[in-house]
């Protein structure tokens, strides 16, 4: 059985660089998921993070995510925002108060939460939020990585209903989906509140008891990614270089390392969605490198032919900073290497397969498993 205890600052920051990595691009800013954990580890002392096996199978169980991208607002957004009153906020933790929402509103009490996914912001904020209600932290999560769609996650995949969900942006306001004809649509609906608060707002969903969940997650993903953050900053302090160290400790395949010379992108429907073009050095000279993304790396192409994609995992670190990035902080001009890993067992299943590969992002592109590339 798995089990993680935060005890230091240190502890923390090692979680979110892990996380951070494992969020392949996406997961959500470090630096708001480790402002909510430092804060409430600071608080309480210690934080554990228990073995999905070790919580009751009747206990009622929830998820908490953060809804919508972190696409820089343009003048005119800031401005309208500024005009609609939204100014200060009134929860610095609005996901307390959307998992509150959805006790009040489903008459159920929630005894644990469950990370969604992994990434800097969706993996550290469930467990400062556990934390701050006094409540258990589970060291397992939905995905195994990050991914774009609700819908993706392993107990909307194994059929578990998302409904009803319950919405609560930073600046007060609060609304819930009740019902949704199919959980897309559910994460539509919450998108366009996102939209409406100019993506601040927290989502409580996944109101399932233990024994439902316990077959839905992959476990023992948070003490994986603190492991992953520790061995990197231990490398570093011994002068090595942190891609490397993260290539070595997690077994991966370096896929290309080269210089970001070109972003496209625009938000679509609430996601970040865009291609960023490499150009190779050292071993990948001459090469040219793509990636297509929708909030996280889904499809990739060496030299304009298909790559490494979906369920497959392609993680990034802009090597010069030694830090994993959100593929909306990647600048042109800067420095990765990307670090493939295999899907995760869960992604591969024959009925689950089909929604996390190429073609259900509408590429022409079937899945080939990265080592027979």
């Amino acid at each position: 059985m798995s089990e993680l205890v935060l005890r230091t600052e240190q502890d923390v920051e090692d979680l979110t660089w892990g996380a951070t990595f494992y969020g392949v691009g996406g997961g959500g800013t470090a630096s708001e998921g480790l402002t909510l954990l430092k804060k409430e580890l600071a608080r309480v002392g210690s934080i554990t993070c228990v073995d999905p096996g070790a919580l009751r199978d009747d206990a009622w169980t929830a998820t908490v995510s953060f809804m919508g991208n972190r696409a820089p607002l343009s003048p005119e957004q800031e401005s309208q925002k500024k005009n609609l009153g939204l100014v200060e906020w009134k929860y610095e933790n609005n996901m307390v108060e959307a998992v509150r929402f959805l006790e009040k509103i489903s008459g159920r009490k929630v005894e644990a939460l469950i990370v969604p996914e992994l990434g800097g912001a969706n993996t550290p904020s469930p467990i400062a939020t556990a934390a701050a209600m006094g409540i258990h932290a589970v060291d397992a999560d939905y995905a195994g990585r990050a991914v774009p769609e609700i819908a993706q996650c392993g107990a909307c995949l194994m059929g578990e209903p998302t409904v009803p969900i319950a919405s609560v942006d930073k600046w007060g306001n609060k609304a819930v989906i009740y019902e949704a004809v199919n959980d897309a649509l559910g994460e539509r609906l919450g998108k366009m509140l996102a939209m409406a608060a100019f993506g601040n707002t927290a989502i409580a969903l996944l109101l399932l008891p233990a024994s439902v969940m316990k077959n839905c997650v992959v476990p023992g993903t948070i003490s994986e990614s603190h492991s992953l953050g520790k061995a990197v900053r231990e490398a570093r302090a011994a002068g090595r270089d942190a891609a490397e160290a993260a290539l070595a400790h997690t077994g991966g395949r370096k896929l290309f390392q080269g210089t970001l010379v070109k972003k496209d992108w625009a938000v679509k429907d609430g996601y970040l969605d865009g291609y960023h073009v490499f150009e190779g050095d050292g071993e990948f000279a001459g090469h040219t490198f793509k990636v297509w993304y929708k909030n996280e790396n889904h499809v990739t192409w060496l030299d304009d032919k298909p790559y490494v994609t979906t369920p497959d995992r392609v993680h990034q670190i802009e090597t010069n900073l030694g830090m994993p990035l959100l593929n909306n902080e990647c600048r042109e001009g800067q420095h990765f290497m990307f670090i493939g890993l295999p899907s995760r067992e869960l992604h591969l299943r024959p009925e689950i397969l089909p929604r996390m590969s190429p073609r259900h992002y509408g590429f022409d592109i079937d899945y080939v498993p990265m080592n027979q590339r």
